[in-house]
Protein backbone atom coordinates (compact mmCIF):
# COMPACT_ATOMS: atom_id res chain seq x y z
CA UNK A 1 0.00 0.00 0.00
CA UNK A 2 1.27 3.47 -0.86
CA UNK A 3 2.41 5.54 2.08
CA UNK A 4 0.20 8.50 2.84
CA UNK A 5 1.48 12.04 3.21
CA UNK A 6 -1.00 12.36 6.08
CA UNK A 7 -0.28 11.29 9.62
CA UNK A 8 -2.79 9.06 11.37
CA UNK A 9 -3.85 11.86 13.76
CA UNK A 10 -4.34 14.52 11.08
CA UNK A 11 -7.83 15.25 9.80
CA UNK A 12 -8.05 16.80 6.33
CA UNK A 13 -10.33 19.77 5.89
CA UNK A 14 -12.20 20.97 2.81
CA UNK A 15 -9.24 23.00 1.54
CA UNK A 16 -6.95 19.96 1.92
CA UNK A 17 -9.37 17.87 -0.13
CA UNK A 18 -9.68 20.58 -2.79
CA UNK A 19 -5.90 20.82 -3.03
CA UNK A 20 -5.60 17.04 -3.40
CA UNK A 21 -8.28 16.92 -6.11
CA UNK A 22 -6.45 19.61 -8.05
CA UNK A 23 -3.04 18.02 -7.47
CA UNK A 24 -4.25 14.72 -8.87
CA UNK A 25 -6.07 16.27 -11.82
CA UNK A 26 -3.20 18.57 -12.79
CA UNK A 27 -0.96 15.49 -13.01
CA UNK A 28 -3.20 13.98 -15.72
CA UNK A 29 -3.64 14.69 -19.41
CA UNK A 30 -6.50 16.93 -20.54
CA UNK A 31 -9.82 15.09 -20.28
CA UNK A 32 -8.58 12.38 -17.92
CA UNK A 33 -10.39 11.87 -14.62
CA UNK A 34 -10.06 10.45 -11.14
CA UNK A 35 -12.41 8.57 -8.89
CA UNK A 36 -13.40 10.26 -5.60
CA UNK A 37 -11.90 7.25 -3.80
CA UNK A 38 -8.53 8.00 -5.45
CA UNK A 39 -8.63 11.37 -3.73
CA UNK A 40 -9.73 9.91 -0.39
CA UNK A 41 -6.96 7.29 -0.48
CA UNK A 42 -4.38 10.08 -0.40
CA UNK A 43 -5.41 10.68 3.22
CA UNK A 44 -4.22 7.32 4.48
CA UNK A 45 -5.56 3.99 5.66
CA UNK A 46 -8.79 5.48 7.02
CA UNK A 47 -9.61 6.85 3.56
CA UNK A 48 -13.17 5.47 3.51
CA UNK A 49 -14.27 7.99 6.14
CA UNK A 50 -13.26 10.83 3.78
CA UNK A 51 -15.18 9.78 0.65
CA UNK A 52 -18.26 11.82 1.60
CA UNK A 53 -16.08 14.87 2.26
CA UNK A 54 -14.44 14.42 -1.14
CA UNK A 55 -17.88 14.30 -2.79
CA UNK A 56 -19.00 17.36 -0.83
CA UNK A 57 -15.94 19.34 -1.92
CA UNK A 58 -16.35 18.09 -5.51
CA UNK A 59 -19.95 19.33 -5.48
CA UNK A 60 -18.84 22.79 -4.36
CA UNK A 61 -16.06 22.85 -6.97
CA UNK A 62 -18.52 21.79 -9.68
CA UNK A 63 -20.91 24.58 -8.70
CA UNK A 64 -17.98 27.01 -9.00
CA UNK A 65 -17.12 25.62 -12.48
CA UNK A 66 -13.75 24.34 -11.22
CA UNK A 67 -14.57 20.70 -11.80
CA UNK A 68 -16.76 18.40 -13.88
CA UNK A 69 -18.45 15.45 -12.22
CA UNK A 70 -19.19 12.73 -14.77
CA UNK A 71 -20.77 9.30 -14.92
CA UNK A 72 -20.49 7.14 -18.01
CA UNK A 73 -19.00 10.12 -19.84
CA UNK A 74 -22.00 12.35 -19.12
CA UNK A 75 -21.90 15.50 -16.98
CA UNK A 76 -23.82 15.31 -13.73
CA UNK A 77 -25.73 18.40 -12.65
CA UNK A 78 -24.85 18.58 -8.95
CA UNK A 79 -27.79 20.89 -8.33
CA UNK A 80 -30.16 18.14 -9.46
CA UNK A 81 -28.50 15.08 -7.90
CA UNK A 82 -26.60 14.58 -4.65
CA UNK A 83 -23.35 12.73 -5.32
CA UNK A 84 -23.82 10.42 -2.31
CA UNK A 85 -27.15 9.23 -3.78
CA UNK A 86 -25.78 8.30 -7.20
CA UNK A 87 -25.54 4.59 -7.92
CA UNK A 88 -22.44 3.45 -9.76
CA UNK A 89 -19.04 5.03 -10.23
CA UNK A 90 -18.54 8.73 -10.78
CA UNK A 91 -15.41 10.52 -11.94
CA UNK A 92 -13.92 13.97 -11.42
CA UNK A 93 -12.11 15.93 -14.13
CA UNK A 94 -11.06 19.45 -14.94
CA UNK A 95 -13.68 21.23 -17.06
CA UNK A 96 -13.35 20.75 -20.81
CA UNK A 97 -13.59 24.27 -22.13
CA UNK A 98 -12.14 25.49 -25.40
CA UNK A 99 -9.20 27.79 -24.86
CA UNK A 100 -8.25 30.79 -26.97
CA UNK A 101 -5.45 28.65 -28.45
CA UNK A 102 -7.97 26.03 -29.62
CA UNK A 103 -9.91 28.66 -31.55
CA UNK A 104 -7.01 29.59 -33.84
Amino acid sequence: MAKSRWLEHEEPGSQDVKNEILRLLWSLNKGESVCPTDVARAFGPRWRQYVSLVKEVATDMSRDDQLDVIQNGELIDVDERELDSIKGPIRLRLPLRPSAVDND
